[in-house]
């Protein structure tokens, strides 16, 4: 299905924020007219229009001149990456009638909020996990913010938040344990017996930062790269040291490094501050997800369940995902402890909920080629990077 765009959540570099619940009263906020009146707000406050007749003048418009005129402002619902494609085949298939027309609020992971410049484009995910975020009455929870905008425009999005919503927006910094323990997903994903894909066919090339925030100001970081072949011995050899059953990858690099480096891992002043590979970059406070590969047409089955309809790879991005959301509602304190967590012991998991319904699907163009492009338009612009 060629003409369907990416889908927004991969091949793009994120910065990483939590946000509060957005306070919207009786009005749903995922309504299409409640989406309608936000964008029409915030176009006005981009560019620098008179609001209830007071100018509202964009202190960095020429910081943005490069940019050119701020042509489209958007706000939209969207939901996973089925859904997603859903929506984009109806303008491309011929039975686009018989699928569904629009996407019920109920299954939206949250709100992609598009801004179309003349020469540049840019756009901000609010997110959720559908089947565990519950929101108080007049509030909607979206926990999870990924921005890629740049500062001056960046800071005039997220002060419409905090005023629109009465909102708290703040980077989520997420800690090494947490980094380093969604690398360890990806490989037990990878590694279990129901996977058709290989560690070192999915990661590649793996590079792991350490950061030494408060030893020495001589030495800021080590990066340490290691070929996507070697992995899995790291991985094997973790499962046979004391202690590395959970987290074998861990262990492995640990001992290495202890080996070889004189460097102890697991000293407080010593951490895991970023993981790069062909999958995903995950940072302190960035993010980037590429596509993750689908099962090949061969590895369907009618008889088999949903596991089989999904690649490793697919289930590891799911669980990424889900991660990300729990951190990010559970590292602020914007809901008491006994609200969120009675919510969360009562719910299934995103990923047993992801998997009910699976199908065999088209996919989007982000799983054919990582190209980080603008969608189409008809002067043709490219998303930067």
């Amino acid at each position: 299905m060629a003409d369907v765009p990416p889908y927004p959540l991969y091949n793009r570099t994120y910065s990483l924020y939590r946000l509060s619940p957005l306070h919207h009263g009786e009005t749903p906020l995922l309504d299409g007219r409640s989406l309608r009146t936000h964008a029409k707000r915030l176009k006005e406050q981009l560019k620098g229009d008179s609001v209830r007749g007071v100018q509202v003048d964009f202190a960095a418009a020429d910081d943005t001149a490069r940019l050119g005129p701020l042509e489209e402002c958007a706000w939209d619902s969207i939901g996973d990456e089925d859904a997603w494609i859903d929506h984009h085949a109806q303008s491309v298939e011929p039975d686009a009638s018989q699928l569904s027309s629009g996407l019920a609020p109920s299954r939206a992971r949250g709100i992609q909020v598009s801004l179309e410049y003349e020469k540049q484009a840019y756009n901000a995910l609010l997110l959720r996990d559908p089947g565990v975020t519950s929101s108080p009455d007049g509030f909607t929870s979206l926990p999870l913010l990924l921005v890629k905008m740049p500062g001056p425009i960046r800071d005039i999005f997220l002060n419409y938040l905090r005023t629109a919503f009465d909102a708290h927006v703040a980077p989520l910094r997420l800690p090494s344990t947490f980094i380093a323990s969604s690398l360890e997903s990806y490989f037990k994903r990878l590694a279990s017996s129901t996977s058709t894909q290989s560690i070192q066919h999915v990661i590649r090339q793996l590079h792991v930062q350490l950061a030494f925030p408060s030893a020495t100001i001589l030495l800021k970081h080590i990066d340490i790269t290691i070929a996507g072949e070697d992995v899995p011995g790291f991985v094997s050899r973790g499962k046979l040291l004391n202690g590395g059953h959970e987290r074998p990858f861990t262990a492995a690099l640990s001992q290495y490094l202890r080996s070889h480096l004189a460097l102890d891992l697991s000293h407080s002043k010593a951490h895991i501050s970023r993981i790069s590979c062909h999958s995903f970059h995950l940072g302190a406070e960035r993010l980037k997800l590429a596509a993750p590969d689908p099962l090949a047409d061969t590895s369907f089955s009618d008889e088999g369940g949903a596991s089989q309809d999904v690649s490793a790879g697919q289930l590891a991005v799911q669980d990424l995902y889900a991660s990300l959301v729990r951190e990010a509602a559970g590292s602020g304190k914007f809901l008491p402890e006994e609200f969120s967590m009675g919510h969360r012991d009562d719910t299934p998991s995103s990923t047993a909920s992801a998997k009910a319904g699976r199908r065999k699907r088209a996919i989007s163009n982000a799983a054919v080629g990582n190209g980080n492009q603008k969608k189409a338009r008809p002067r043709g612009k490219e998303n930067g990077r």
